[in-house]
């Protein structure tokens, strides 16, 4: 028969264990959630990058017709077609920085949130 202070001992430990696997098992479920978010925020991220070079490839086919209009009429018509140039561009730069910028912030796929609280726990 064990003793009562064995038994507790016995029952602290169990606890504990209990405990790390009750954690242990919650963060796995954050994580697959957080890699999970991260992996639609590098699709998304990936999908505005196309989407910049595809304006980009028309922006080229403006800046073509601009300069063959420049060169034949030296006047209003290519003016007209570096200003269209002009907004392509910027929303080039729109699209492309903000797909950039959501594939950096999400590159690593590291649960870092759910591994510092695996570390805080023990």
């Amino acid at each position: 028969m064990a003793s009562p202070g064995k038994m507790f001992v016995n029952a602290i430990l169990g606890a504990i264990a209990g405990q790390w696997v009750a954690t242990i098992k919650t963060e796995v479920e954050i994580i697959k959630v957080e890699v999970k978010y991260k992996s639609k925020q590098l699709g998304a991220g990936a999908a505005l990058i196309i989407v910049a070079g595809m304006i980009a490839f028309w922006m080229f086919a403006v800046l073509i017709a601009a300069a063959v209009l420049g060169l034949s009429n030296v006047v209003s018509p290519w003016l007209a077609a570096l200003i269209v140039a002009g907004i392509l561009l910027f929303w080039i730069l729109v699209f492309g920085l903000w797909g950039f910028f959501k594939i950096k912030k999400n590159y690593d796929l590291i649960p870092e949130a759910s591994i510092q609280r695996i570390k805080d726990s023990f």
